[in-house]
């Protein structure tokens, strides 16, 4: 009861702090809250490599995990299998590993297996990594007769229809010969990528992307689900590539860092934040662009003369200085450290 779902719904607009948020839906709904919790997930790539689109026979793990359960007809009659890994990964567009491809691969062919044993199943890789204790698998694997057949970056499988039917081929790195393959099916370990949403509502919550368009924690060993900005966290496939397992120990870490916030009825600001000599300030907007923590704002401060300034939310200043060292009209200073403090502590040495 204390849960409210939104399904279909986007952000249009999210403004203000830790404690105080307010997001308006793309509908007209305002959600006012304290807290946000980014888990927006991840998605599959649609690649147009090896006839995927072009051939039915031609599926990613996800579609060939659809087949798997239940279990059809289909699946029991395969005489041969051909997986490929690193689909889209691991390239110059996407150098990073998707993580989970290795081990789902495994997991699924083990499953053909167990269905019809005398099924031929390949493995097309050019690394194998099946993390942590998952290594079983790949050892149950290789005993049950699935064979792994490496290949590099320059010379990667080829696909081809021929006479009604799929035609792979590719060298054999150990034997130093081309293998040719004429499987029933085709499954593609695709890339995981980043939700095409990232990009606009990191905009809206201020806070950054990485190189590959996942979310960027604020630390990796010390703030590994906040961000910079206080009161919004993160977990799951935004963050990165990741196993199910991953992403639930990371909502609960989440979670339990928004409930310390949650759960107080006040919350202690910064004492050390930048003020604002409105006199001096000429809302030249350097300082709004420079602060990281998106804690100062040109606004206007008197409608009737028609003046603008710099206003700072104290509750988002983190006290860093980079606004007060590139204020252009000293019109910034932070509170304790103001500039006739520094030269009088510099004057009495």
């Amino acid at each position: 009861e204390l849960i409210q779902v939104f399904t279909n719904a986007q952000p249009k607009e999210i403004s203000g702090y830790v404690g105080n948020f307010k997001t308006t839906l793309i509908s007209g709904k305002e959600l006012e809250h304290g807290i946000i919790i980014v888990a927006t997930g991840a998605e599959e790539l649609k690649t147009d490599e090896y006839l995927y689109g072009k051939n039915e026979n031609v599926v990613t793990q996800m579609e060939l995990e659809e087949r798997l359960s239940p279990r059809t007809s289909k699946i029991d009659n395969l005489k041969s299998v051909v997986m490929i890994q690193c689909v889209g990964s691991r390239e110059d567009t996407r150098p990073y590993c998707s993580r989970v491809c290795c081990s789902e691969s495994i997991k699924n062919a083990l499953k053909i297996k167990q269905a019809n044993p005398q099924a031929d199943i390949f493995v097309l890789y050019r690394d194998m990594r099946t993390y942590g204790f998952k290594e079983d698998y790949y050892q149950e694997a290789r005993e049950k007769g699935v064979i792994f057949v490496r290949y590099s970056e320059e010379e990667k499988p080829q696909v081809v229809e021929e006479k009604g039917s799929l035609k792979v081929s590719i060298k054999d790195e150990v034997l130093g010969e081309k293998l040719i393959l004429w499987p029933d099916l085709v499954v593609l370990g695709v890339a995981t990528v980043p939700g095409e949403e990232n990009k606009s509502l990191a905009q809206m919550l201020k806070v950054p992307l990485n190189e590959d368009g996942f979310f960027l924690e604020a630390h990796v060993k010390l703030r590994p689900v906040e961000f910079a900005t206080e009161g919004i966290f993160l977990c799951g496939l935004a963050h990165s590539p990741k196993f199910m397992d991953e992403s639930i120990t990371q909502a609960n870490a989440a979670a339990s860092r928004a409930s310390i916030i949650l759960s107080q009825d006040e919350i202690e600001a910064e004492g050390t934040v930048a003020t604002v000599n409105i006199s001096r300030c000429s809302a030249c907007g350097m300082c709004e662009s420079l602060c990281a923590y998106k804690a100062i704002e040109v606004k206007t401060v008197d409608e009737k003369r028609g003046i603008s300034a710099a206003v700072v939310t104290e509750a988002l200043c983190k006290g860093c200085g980079a606004c007060v060292a590139n204020c252009r009209s000293s019109a910034l200073d932070l509170r304790g450290f103001t500039d006739d403090q520094l030269f009088l502590a510099i004057s009495s040495f």
